[in-house]
């Protein structure tokens, strides 16, 4: 958590008054109870970011103003659909390359997260903010 405040900062700084920072994440969704927030963390979706601080307030700590939050879970989970569909479609190919147990376990984790998105619990989204002219 302090590393990606401290990364925040430092895009602050380096832009110049009114610069804008954009960024997708991917991450558990909001108010989750423990045993759902757990579930989310073992679908373990490439790139989730796993705090539970929200990321508006994230970026007003480090500065940022006029956050804006896009919420793209519906193209992540039609693309994680696509995902888990296509290594299917070719899985004698995908097999030969990682190895029976390894593609099995793959699409295991792949039906997890499409599962994850589908139910709400995961999601992904844009955040722009702007570096105050001040």
């Amino acid at each position: 958590m302090r590393a990606k405040l401290s990364v925040l900062r430092a895009c602050r700084r380096v832009l110049r008054p009114g610069g804008r920072i954009a960024f997708f994440t991917i991450y558990p969704a909001e108010g989750l109870s423990e045993k759902d927030y757990r579930r989310v963390i073992r679908s373990r979706p490439p790139g989730l970011g796993t705090f539970r601080r929200d990321h508006r307030e994230l970026l007003a700590s480090a500065g940022f103003v006029a956050v804006a939050e896009t919420d793209t879970s519906a193209e992540f989970l039609r693309v994680a659909r696509g995902w888990l569909e296509g290594r299917e479609r070719n899985s004698s190919e995908m097999r030969a390359i990682e190895g029976d147990i390894d593609f099995s376990a793959n699409q295991s984790e792949r039906r997890r997260t499409v599962k994850a998105i589908k139910e709400g619990v995961l999601r992904r989204s844009l955040f722009v903010a702007t570096a105050p002219f001040t």
